[in-house]
């Protein structure tokens, strides 16, 4: 690391720290703005203010990332470029690539740290300020106790309880069937489904000959051994995909997968966790060779343009996580599509800047 390497990074980084916060306290103006009805209607409490909006900016955080990121890349470089110190720099046989490494790196890093971030601080914040908005607004926050439960499992074997009860981990009027080759080769209904030494067992029921549709005996107990769902998956609401880490969602999606379920949506928010922290990076391949290039624009042009990128940019993410939770294209392809487009973009741009 140079002298130089550093008196770039501290310009970039005084900007970058400068735009989250601004960012930050925007959407905390915005939002307070929209929901200070809501908070006085319900008869809020500062404290509970003040949760909400702790739980709730680690998300704002993340997803401001990609402006704040342009935004300092624009003001830093175009404020160099205005000054004719890149020009300068070029002139001492530095190449513009050589210059913006130090950037390239950093941004790298910071993309690393941004994903650990989204994974380790973003989820259980987000679950509890849906907690905490639920309490505003006299919601009850769902223990996973549910009716109508429906559920497939392997080996063709399909689960039906009238209604669950989570924290005592136990089914009521509950039907059991396997099937083997579109075809129910058994089945049994009983009072009740319990939980019980790591296994399901069925309570007071009767076995079924599938052929005649009649029942043939009647038991006091009866252990499903090959049932393989879980309480957690009877309890399928506890958690949104934000509301989980990439481990607890791939987890989630191996399970539903397992269960029959369709998991489109929750594998485009699985590879979404990955590649918008990348943005960081793919956001400063875009807008370094922009502003390297910049002469006299001031800084509202400047504005104007990191604005209009990042429009277009959520836009591509939107549309590409619409494509993929409607099944258009592949799952990693609706995730990755935006960060795809841009950095050919920034690539090609960078190429045809002049070195």
């Amino acid at each position: 690391m140079t002298r130089l390497d550093w008196y770039v990074l501290r310009r970039y980084g005084a900007y970058l720290a400068f735009s989250l916060t601004a960012l930050w306290a925007l959407s905390v103006v915005v939002d307070l703005i929209q929901n200070i009805d809501t908070f006085i209607d319900h008869e809020a409490g500062l404290g509970q203010i003040a949760r909400y909006y702790a739980y709730r900016s680690p998300y704002w955080i993340v997803l401001t990332l990609p402006v704040g990121v342009l935004l300092a890349t624009l003001f830093s470089l175009t404020g160099l470029a205005r000054r004719s110190e890149i020009t300068a720099v070029k002139a001492a046989g530095i190449s513009l690539y050589r210059f913006l490494m130090p950037l390239f790196a950093f941004s790298l890093v910071f993309g690393g740290l941004a994903f650990a971030f989204t994974d380790w601080v973003v989820p259980p914040a987000t679950y509890a300020y849906n907690s905490v908005r639920n309490e505003i607004r006299s919601y009850s926050r769902s223990d996973g106790s549910r009716r109508q439960v429906l559920l497939q499992d392997v080996e063709g074997q399909v689960l039906f309880a009238r209604s669950y009860d989570h924290g005592r981990k136990r089914g009521h009027d509950v039907l059991w069937e396997r099937s083997e080759a579109g075809r129910v080769t058994a089945r049994a209904t009983g009072q009740r489904l319990v939980w019980r030494q790591a296994g399901w067992v069925l309570e007071d029921g009767r076995l079924y000959d599938v052929m005649a549709d009649a029942p043939v005996a009647a038991f006091d107990t009866l252990r499903l051994g090959r049932l393989t769902l879980r309480p957690e998956d009877l309890a399928r609401q506890q958690k949104k995909p934000e509301e989980m880490s990439y481990d607890e969602l791939e987890a989630y999606i191996d399970r539903a997968r397992a269960n029959g379920e369709d998991v489109t949506r929750n594998l485009v928010d699985l590879h979404l966790k990955v590649s918008f922290p990348l943005t960081c990076f793919v956001i400063l391949l875009l807008g370094a060779p922009v502003a390297a290039s910049a002469r006299r624009s001031g800084r509202a042009n400047t504005f104007g343009i990191g604005v209009l990128i990042c429009f277009v940019y959520y836009s591509c993410v939107k549309a590409g996580q619409a494509l993929g939770w409607n099944g258009l294209v592949d799952a990693w392809l609706g995730a990755w599509a935006a960060n795809l487009a841009f950095a050919l973009a920034g690539a090609a741009l960078l190429w045809r800047a002049h070195k």
